[in-house]
Parts: structure tokens; sequence; C-alpha cells
């Protein structure tokens, strides 16, 4: 069986540490004694217990970004989705008479104070075999300090608790390591279509420029 594309990346052992929102600062890290030989790393978001997920070739996947961030950006994040899984999160906002960027932000824990729009979709398949990581959705807290001249007003924290006792809830993720080295975009995937979720009336398929 030939190697994944982002066997390399996958294989460190950082990426499942970022697939369960590990934070890998060591001033991200709870003391379990009076003198800081025994920590634990501060875990919000991410996914529950990741577990390797191999992606066949010519897959379609799927990412939410922002508007703003183009197809580019968009490309360079590592959090993505399958068809069943999208279908899950189109589900759910027809159901619940809500926009598809809500459906995403509470059943992927995605708060906004971690910047995305979320109103941004792109298509993309599989250049070749890669290497994910699996799991579901943990819990998540978003904290927004505003900067000097904004008013403090501005200030915000959002917890999204994840619900992966019901099964209406439950929206399985993958973690892709690899997707911000220089030149990845065009190693890993192979672009199909964008769709923005608000305010446009359907995809856009073509170049991606």
């Amino acid at each position: 069986m030939p190697s994944a594309i982002n066997q390399q990346d996958f294989a460190d052992p950082i990426s499942r540490r970022l697939a369960r929102g590990e934070s890998l600062g060591e001033s991200s890290q709870i003391w379990l004694d009076p003198w800081g030989r025994s920590t634990v790393p501060i875990v919000n978001g991410g996914m529950v217990d990741p577990e390797p997920y191999e992606i066949a070739a010519g897959t379609t996947l799927y990412r939410f970004a922002s508007a703003g961030d183009g197809v580019e950006g968009a490309l360079r994040g590592g959090w993505w989705l399958e068809r069943r899984q999208l279908d899950h999160l189109i589900r759910y906002s027809q159901v619940n008479g809500r926009t598809l960027g809500y459906a995403v932000r509470l059943l992927c824990c995605v708060p906004p104070e971690w910047g995305s729009a979320l109103n941004f979709l792109v298509a993309v398949k599989a250049a070749g075999t890669l290497m994910a990581w699996r799991g579901l959705a943990n819990s998540a807290v978003g904290v927004f300090s505003p900067p000097a001249g904004m008013p403090a007003a501005a200030a915000g924290t959002t917890r999204i608790t994840a619900r992966n006792d019901v099964a209406a809830l439950r929206v399985p993720q993958l973690f892709i390591p690899g997707t911000r080295r220089p030149g990845a975009a065009s190693a890993l995937f192979r672009y199909e279509g964008q769709w923005q979720t608000e305010g446009a009336r359907d995809w856009v398929f073509g170049s991606g420029q």
C-alpha cells in the first residue's frame, strides 16, 4: 500500500495532540503539584479520543471557513468533513430553521471568538491517500479580549458543550495534518468548488481564483 501524502506530518506526535485540542505552549499547562514537575495540557475543543483514519484518493472533502479567507486561506485549515457529515449538518439546519453556519458552530463546537465566520464552504478531492485523525467534537470555550481602542463591551466568552450522547448532535470530524506547509494545498487537494453559505445563490465551480 503506498504511503499517504502527509504520512510524515501524521506520524509527528504533535498531530494527535493538535487533533485533541491540546495547548502546546508551556504557559498553557495545568500544574498537578506545587513545583510544576507534573503537568497536563489544557484541552479546549478538538476531538474526543482521535483515531487514525485513512482517506482514499479521490474522496470529496469539505471545509467551512470565512468568506474573507478565500479558497487559498480555507485550504490551509486542518479541520474537514466528509459528505455524510455535511448532509447531517444541512439536515440539522433545515429541521431547526437555523443557518448552516450555526449548525457547524453548535455541532462541531466552534466558538465565534476563534475567528471563523463559517459562512464559506470549499470542496476538494483528496489528491492521493491521506491520513487523518477522526473523532467527535469536544466541548470548547472561546474568549475574546478587546485590544486597545476597542470598547470593553466587545469582550465575550462562548461555551459550547458537546452533546455526543445525542445522535442528532453527533458529527465526526477529520483533522488532516500538514495543511499549513508551503505548497500543501496543491499537494494534498484538488479543488472542486466553493459556496458562500450566506448571501450566495449557488456553488461556484472553477479554478478557485
